[in-house]
């Protein structure tokens, strides 16, 4: 029963994807939200790549765990490109928040080579990968969700509004990157307790969280008029 309610929740979720890509190009966001725009063609795709390989498959596991290195680079850029609209407004800003955001991924990426030396059983190479993989992944999801709320934090003392679009981005990924972390930690935990139940309970409650803050970034978004402003939003 979990299983199929898991296997039905994951193709929603790949459809919700999949509408969010294309309500991205019909809006003509991806001129402004390059990154973004990216990071939702990745979503959809490694999403078909785990209904066609299975959600629990070894397989998936290994594109999943190698996935992860390729997000270490693409959460940084997500979460500048949150910001495009008012580049002008907070470039100065934005660059200095970005390199507390690269300072932060180096320390992480040192940790996963100091890991990685200290591995020299071949037969443990996989581990070893698996558990750098992570690392990276949460640095990555932790530096990007620092990132965006340092941000907001400072628009908020500097009483400047956002345009809607910038703000759904930002909620949109603040809660994104939060799951990700709490993913994170989970795999880590589920990996010493071997309780099918609990792992198929947990991912169906990612998956639904992950279809609803979808559902709401794909209905908030607009189409950005080049002679009319976005609609300001509170940050």
């Amino acid at each position: 029963m979990l299983e199929q309610s898991t296997h039905w929740l994951e193709i929603a979720g790949t459809a919700l994807d999949g509408l969010l890509l294309l309500r991205v190009l019909q809006l003509r966001l991806h001129r402004v939200y390059a990154f973004l725009t990216l990071a939702c063609g990745l979503a959809l795709f490694f999403d078909g790549v785990g209904l066609w390989l299975g959600i629990d498959s070894e397989e998936n596991m290994r594109v999943f765990l190698y996935s992860r290195f390729l997000y270490t680079f693409m959460y940084p850029l997500v979460a500048w490109d949150v910001f495009e609209q008012m580049s002008h407004q907070i470039g100065t800003l934005r660059r200095m928040a970005m390199g507390r955001l690269i300072s932060a991924l180096v320390l992480t990426s040192i940790l996963g080579l100091l890991i990685a030396s200290a591995g020299d059983d071949s037969s443990a190479n996989g581990a070893i990968v698996g558990m750098i993989a992570i690392i990276l992944w949460a640095g990555a999801s932790t530096a990007s969700l620092a990132f965006l709320f340092t941000l907001q934090r400072i628009l908020k003392v500097q009483r400047l509004e956002l345009p809607n679009n910038t703000f759904v981005w930002m909620r949109y990924f603040e809660l994104s990157f939060l799951a990700e972390l709490v993913n994170c930690f989970s795999s880590i935990l589920f990996s010493f307790v071997k309780s099918t139940a609990a792992i198929g309970i947990l991912n169906i409650v990612f998956i639904c969280y992950g279809i609803t803050i979808t559902a709401w970034c794909l209905l908030r978004l607009r189409m950005i008029q080049s002679d009319v402003p976005s609609a300001p939003q509170q940050a």
